[in-house]
């Protein structure tokens, strides 16, 4: 069997919701975006239009850049009909044009209209279980039965969500987990519940692969269902050890981050990385993986990110988290 897609749809317009949108329209797929919040929706295609134009502005220079970058590697200069050949060759492959049919591509609604056509939808809504339950036990009668759904979730349980489908429709059900943000980051966990079907995984894998973000071909990894997944399964403990020095003083903020990029081939240290995902975030995945497993926690467990997101500190997105970001560290 293989997955069809014609027209898909995706719940909850947030930075992630529109981002998924986004990857879709990217790789010519029509997409609905559906937010209950009019204002979210303004903000969220908001959101995929900066990222175009950005897409664009990026590939307008890049064959200027590849000249200036050759020249100081090389100490060569290259003449004017050299450099014409280069940008002849580095020509634009995204322009204001081909950004705007990617963007004519997704279409933002706080209606259920259309849903009877979607062959796909990708819910996005925040990582509360009893939400993501609502939302599916409303959609579920809102799309046809040969819909595969899909929950965009980096810890949750998928059988636990799924069970709030009707039985009959749960083998069409799994998780989907993108990274943020989607439209820079390839991975992609797919991750079957109990009850998912083999060929509808393998269809929905087989549907991302071709795909491509801004940079790099899409990467679905097949991720047997279990606390964190496999991402964050591993990072998590890694965090939590990089919290616990943060608190004990081992080393200075900056220099625990310059320790694991020097010495751990890190491309971000530890915590710019828990800033870039957002504190809360950190905190409600690592109280969700702990719930998974029974209630284990760390040996040393740290308070530093309750303390800083009870102080608001959320890191990038609010301006302050381990780091400043409203002023050059």
């Amino acid at each position: 069997m293989v997955l069809f897609v014609e027209r898909a749809a995706v719940l909850g317009a947030g930075v992630m919701g529109a981002r998924i949108a986004e990857v879709l329209a990217l790789n010519n797929v029509n997409v609905t975006l559906r937010d209950v919040d009019q204002a979210a929706l303004d903000r969220g295609m908001k959101t995929i239009s900066g990222d175009l134009d950005g897409l664009v502005a990026f590939h307008a220079k890049k064959g200027d850049q590849a000249i200036s970058e050759f020249e100081g590697r090389t100490g060569v200069s290259l003449t004017d009909e050299q450099k014409a050949k280069a940008r002849s060759t580095l020509k634009p492959t995204y322009d204001a044009e081909r950004a705007k049919r990617v963007l004519a591509k997704v279409k933002p609604t706080t209606t259920f209209d259309g849903f009877d056509k979607v062959d796909l939808v990708i819910e996005a809504a925040p990582e509360n279980p009893e939400l993501k339950k609502r939302i599916f036990k409303e959609l579920v009668e809102k799309v046809p039965e040969h819909a595969v759904l899909a929950t965009n979730t980096s810890t949750l349980s998928i059988s636990d969500i799924a069970a709030a489908l009707p039985a009959n429709r749960r083998g069409r059900f799994l998780g989907v987990h993108f990274f943020n943000p989607p439209t820079t980051l390839p991975l992609v966990e797919v991750i079957p519940g109990i009850e998912s079907r083999a060929d509808i995984v393998e269809d929905v894998v087989n549907f991302l692969a071709p795909m491509r973000n801004h940079r790099y071909p899409i990467l679905p990894v097949l991720v047997k269902e279990g606390p964190g997944f496999l991402v964050n399964r591993i990072l998590a403990p890694m965090l939590a050890e990089a919290f616990a020095c943060y608190e004990e003083g081992v080393a200075k903020p900056k220099d625990i981050d310059l320790a694991m990029q020097a010495g751990a081939g890190m491309p971000m240290g530890p915590l710019a990385l828990a800033d870039l995902i957002g504190l809360d975030v950190v905190l409600h995945a690592g109280e969700s993986i702990r719930q998974q497993q029974g209630g284990v926690v760390p040996q040393r467990p740290t308070q530093i990110v309750k303390q800083l997101v009870a102080a608001g500190r959320l890191g990038q997105k609010s301006g302050r988290g381990f780091f400043d970001y409203g002023k050059k560290e």
